[in-house]
């Protein structure tokens, strides 16, 4: 099965705040690719593995999410996808990816559901907030402990989370 992670975001993200944020983690020359809905980058396929994909949500109801951190269905107008190629990872690439959705959610503060092979949730953003799914404890260990350092965060403990507006 492949390995894909996306994060599902509320609010719209301009490309050019995707790649100012890759930018200011040193990442320079960034091969962008227009797509009809979105973007993909492929600067990472031969260093990391992986392609990015930043592209606009469906209409209601395929951009709608029902997942047990919220009360109602989460809609979201975009999506950052990262697509393993041939499943080539590494703890590089996992520590890119994690590091690329932490600092991108500080910076652009919205709502925003994470995910990986689809539908195996791993945390959801909630303007400054992080609630993590950790029922596999996933982020006890490697990479996604470390990524946890310096960032405020909430064990998700059933209850749904109340978004701001």
């Amino acid at each position: 099965m492949a390995i894909e992670y996306s994060l599902r975001i509320g609010e719209a993200v301009p490309e050019s705040l995707l790649v100012q944020e890759l930018e200011s983690m040193g990442y320079k020359n960034i091969d962008v690719v227009e797509l009809s809905r979105g973007i993909e980058i492929r600067s990472f396929e031969e260093t990391l593995g992986l392609t990015l994909y930043l592209t606009e949500s469906g209409a209601y109801p395929y951009n709608a999410y029902n997942t047990p951190f919220l009360k109602n269905e989460f809609v979201y107008e975009s999506a950052l996808s990262f697509r393993f190629i041939n499943n080539l990872h590494s703890n590089k690439s996992f520590e890119f990816i994690l590091a690329l959705v932490f600092n991108l959610m500080k910076n652009h503060n919205a709502n925003a559901l994470f995910l990986s092979n689809g539908d195996n949730e791993l945390c959801f953003f909630s303007k400054g907030s992080v609630y993590l799914e950790n029922s596999s404890h996933v982020w006890d260990t490697g990479c996604f402990a470390e990524i946890l350092k310096g960032h405020r965060y909430s064990i998700f403990d059933g209850n749904h989370i109340l978004l701001e507006e």
